[in-house]
């Protein structure tokens, strides 16, 4: 009868395991992006001057960062790849920097290193080459598209510009 009653041990085991890891994840890789960049206008600057100074850009542009060895790429990659569609329809050439991390068909990879940033980012450029918009792709640890950032920036008729730190989302561990 003892036997029979500790059986819950062996299954509370596991789920203390899963527990664990998941708020070591959410302590490690979950924090507000505005705090990593100390300057966002230097930053936003040295975005543009790297884009300007690449002669390999098609613009409209789609350029996604992810840094390498980052965690975050497992949540950011879907929602990365269903924007890239998203943008080929709109006129977008997606590229892809660092490390692959979604589909080459999906993003072309680009050689280079772009401005030090603290997680998954996205840079949207206009046809002129401009920045159009920068930041997170969603706010969440999952970087999902139902919590999606950038997504009311795609349509390129949309006037404007704007750097969006403003988010509390998946940053990589340096």
């Amino acid at each position: 009868m003892k036997v029979r009653n500790r059986r819950w041990l062996w299954w509370l085991l596991p789920v203390l395991v899963v527990l664990l890891a998941t708020l070591w994840f959410r302590q490690t890789h979950l924090n507000w992006l505005g705090r990593t960049v100390p300057d966002v206008s230097r930053w936003s600057a040295d975005w543009q001057e790297w884009i300007d100074s690449r002669d390999d850009l098609t613009h409209p542009a789609m350029l996604h960062w992810m840094p390498t060895g980052c965690l975050c790429r497992f949540m950011a990659a879907g929602h990365a790849s269903t924007l890239s569609e998203e943008g080929l329809a709109l006129g977008y050439q997606p590229y892809q920097l660092g490390t692959p991390f979604i589909a080459a068909n999906l993003a072309t990879p680009l050689p280079g290193l772009p401005p030090a940033s603290p997680g998954p980012m996205i840079a949207l450029t206009g046809a002129d080459g401009q920045l159009r918009y920068l930041g997170a792709y969603s706010s969440g640890l999952t970087c999902a598209q139902s919590n999606s950032l950038v997504d009311d920036w795609l349509p390129l008729s949309r006037p404007g510009s704007v750097v969006n730190l403003d988010a509390t989302t998946c940053v990589c561990v340096n």
